[in-house]
C-alpha cells in the first residue's frame, strides 16, 4: 500500500515536472514561427528592419564579433536568454561562423558562472542545488557527462541553473566544458539560423530550422524519459 502511494506520487511529480518542458518547447515553435514571419512577410520586414541591424554590426568589423561575443558572455551573468545573441550572430556571420562565435561566448560566460558557484553566487547556487531533479545523476561521476550533455542539448533545465549546479556539485571541469559545449550546439544552430533566414528566406535555411527544431523535440522527449528512469534507478539503489 505505501509502495502504491509512493509510486503515484512519483508519477505526479513526473507529470508536474514536463509542464516546464512542454513551455519551453512552445516556445521554440513560437519564436520559430515569429522569425520564419519576419524572413518572409514583407511588411513585417519593413516595419523591424533587421538590415540595419545586420549593417550596423557588420560595418564595425572584428569589433562587432567582438560585441557579441562579450554580450553572449555576459547574458548568463544577467540571468539572460542567449538565443538573441545567437540570433543575431547568425544573421551578421552566418549560421556555421554565427553558431561558432555564439557557442564560444556563451561556453565562456558558462564558465565563469561555474567558477562564481564557488564564491560569489554560492548562496543563489544551494537554493538551485535543492531544486533539481537531476542533481542526484550529476553526482555520479559516471554519469556526470552524459546528463550535463543532454540537459544542455534539450530544454530540460535553466541554462544558469545548470551552471551554478555544475559548479557547486564540482563537476570536473573538463567534463563540464566539453559537455556544454556539445550539448549546446543543436540550440544555438537553430537560434542562429533563425538570424540567417530572417535575413536570407531560402528553401535550404528554411529545411534547417524544420529539421533543427524536429531534432530539439524529439531529442527532449526521449532525454527526458531517459533521465527519468535513470533518476529512479538512482533512488532504487541502497544507501
Amino acid at each position: 500500500m505505501t509502495g502504491g502511494i509512493e509510486e503515484q506520487k512519483r508519477e505526479a511529480a513526473e507529470d508536474a515536472s514536463a509542464v516546464p518542458v512542454l513551455k519551453k518547447l512552445l516556445a521554440f515553435a513560437l519564436l520559430t514561427a515569429a522569425f520564419l514571419a519576419l524572413g518572409t512577410y514583407p511588411p513585417l520586414r519593413a516595419q523591424l528592419q533587421p538590415e540595419t541591424l545586420d549593417r550596423t554590426i557588420e560595418g564595425l568589423g572584428w569589433m562587432g564579433a567582438f560585441l557579441l561575443f562579450v554580450l553572449g558572455a555576459l547574458t548568463p551573468l544577467l540571468m539572460l536568454p542567449r538565443w538573441p545573441i545567437a540570433l543575431v550572430s547568425g544573421m551578421v556571420y552566418g549560421v556555421f561562423w554565427g553558431s561558432c562565435l555564439a557557442n564560444t561566448a556563451s561556453l565562456f560566460g558558462a564558465g565563469l558562472q561555474y567558477w562564481m558557484a564557488h564564491s560569489t553566487l554560492s548562496h543563489l547556487a544551494r537554493r538551485w542545488l535543492d531544486k533539481s531533479r537531476w542533481r542526484h545523476l550529476l553526482e555520479n561521476p559516471k554519469n556526470a557527462f552524459s546528463v550535463l550533455f543532454l540537459v544542455r542539448a534539450f530544454p530540460l533545465s535553466n541554462f544558469v541553473a545548470t551552471n551554478l549546479l555544475c559548479g557547486t556539485l564540482r563537476i570536473p571541469l573538463r567534463t563540464y566544458l566539453l559537455a556544454s559545449v556539445l550539448g549546446m550546439i543543436p540550440s544555438t544552430v537553430l537560434y542562429a539560423s533563425w538570424g540567417k533566414f530572417v535575413m536570407k528566406p531560402s528553401g535550404g535555411f528554411l529545411f534547417l530550422v524544420f529539421v533543427t527544431l524536429a531534432f530539439i523535440v524529439l531529442g527532449t522527449v526521449y532525454a527526458r524519459r531517459f533521465l527519468t528512469q535513470a533518476a529512479r534507478r538512482e533512488d532504487a539503489q541502497p544507501l
